[in-house]
């Protein structure tokens, strides 16, 4: 073992001492240091134990053989993949078991399993707010809009993607250039402006909520556009060269040709559009001011009661049950998902 391998050791058995003694030894001129070290115990012995396996390793990987060192590296890559899929999931993981909890249990511990299960939470939740509103219906409200949004989003985002990305005519790169700038351009400063023209059109606080969902038929997103267009580039210029001999007129060529060369990425920016549309709250906040009509963003802040105090179980099922659907749409459409994603980052 090297110098260095020797010096990491020492340090790995210092910080498992002091991870499982602590802080034992009580010197009246060392009180507060060592209180500080009982305070990091788990700290010490984690990182005591993480830096004696490194070095462990390294020692047996140097002396293995070439087939043994190809097990050992593929294990070690699958043990760090699971770990942090587990750090990833664990928050989601806890999220459901703590609508099982109180809210003792929940502010005292960490633990998946409840103590003292219970459905009060779910049982909250699906209690009336507001008089005429309630999960379902906001549920019901939340998809009055999403749903519209996401497919004139797909739609407008192919067309302007198509012509800047298939035609040349006068100006096309400085119009590229100007839909670009506007991604620099904050939400915030468009709010007022935004808000005072809504009104005019009466789409404030109106039923369909066309304030929420109209401008994704102007290509609003620019991201999506951007995305479709690099996307676009991939699509070999042959295929729409042989539409056009077979007599295929442009629109035909988009969605007989284009469209099916571009499914994947379309998934993409759906789901996209999906989740971002159901999460947003500036939105439904501006132009819907009936509690009959909100939105389920709206409806999870409605619900908790500030004078009262939050029953944290209600909140959590509330949360819970708003994202199943999104859970759901993209489990079934991740594989075209990650294609469209990992797709994207290759240029034809």
């Amino acid at each position: 073992m090297s110098i260095i391998g020797i010096v990491f050791l020492v340090l790995s058995i210092v910080l498992l001492g002091l991870g499982f003694y602590g802080a034992s030894v009580d010197v009246v001129s060392a009180v507060g240091l060592a209180e500080s070290i009982g305070q990091m115990k788990n700290f010490y012995f984690l990182l005591g134990g993480l830096i004696l396996f490194i070095v462990l390793y390294r020692t047996a990987f140097a002396k293995a053989s070439l087939r043994v060192q190809h097990a050992m590296s593929t294990t070690i890559r699958y043990i760090i993949l699971i770990g942090v899929g587990v750090f990833m999931v664990y928050p989601l993981l806890w999220m459901i078991s703590a609508t099982f909890k109180d809210n003792n249990e929940i502010f005292s511990t960490l633990s998946l399993i409840p103590t003292r299960p219970t459905m009060e939470g779910y049982k909250a939740a699906m209690n009336n707010y507001g008089g005429d509103i309630n999960i379902w219906q906001a549920m019901l409200n939340t998809y009055k809009y999403v749903i519209p949004k996401v497919i004139f989003t797909v739609i407008s985002s192919t067309i302007t993607a198509y012509g800047f990305g298939r035609f040349r005519f006068r100006g096309r790169n400085f119009l590229f250039a100007v839909l670009m700038a506007t991604l620099f351009l904050p939400q915030v400063v468009l709010n007022v402006p935004q808000y005072m023209m809504y009104n005019k059109f009466d789409w404030i606080n109106n039923p369909l909520y066309p304030a929420l969902w109209v401008p994704s038929l102007f290509a609003t997103e620019t991201y999506f556009v951007y995305q479709l267009v690099q996307f676009m580039r991939t699509v070999p210029r042959d295929l729409h060269e042989a539409a056009a001999l077979d007599g295929c007129n442009s629109f035909q060529t988009l969605y007989k040709v284009i469209v099916p060369m571009l499914m994947p990425a379309l998934v993409s920016c759906a789901l996209f559009q999906f989740m971002w549309s159901c999460n947003d709250f500036m939105g439904p906040l501006l132009y819907v001011q009936t509690p009959a009509k909100y939105p389920m963003s709206l409806f999870v802040k409605l619900s908790m009661d500030g004078d009262t105090g939050f029953a944290w179980n209600k909140i959590l099922a509330l949360s819970l049950i708003s994202i199943l659907p999104q859970l759901i749409v993209f489990f079934c459409a991740q594989d075209q998902f990650v294609e469209g994603i990992s797709a994207g980052a290759v240029k034809g």
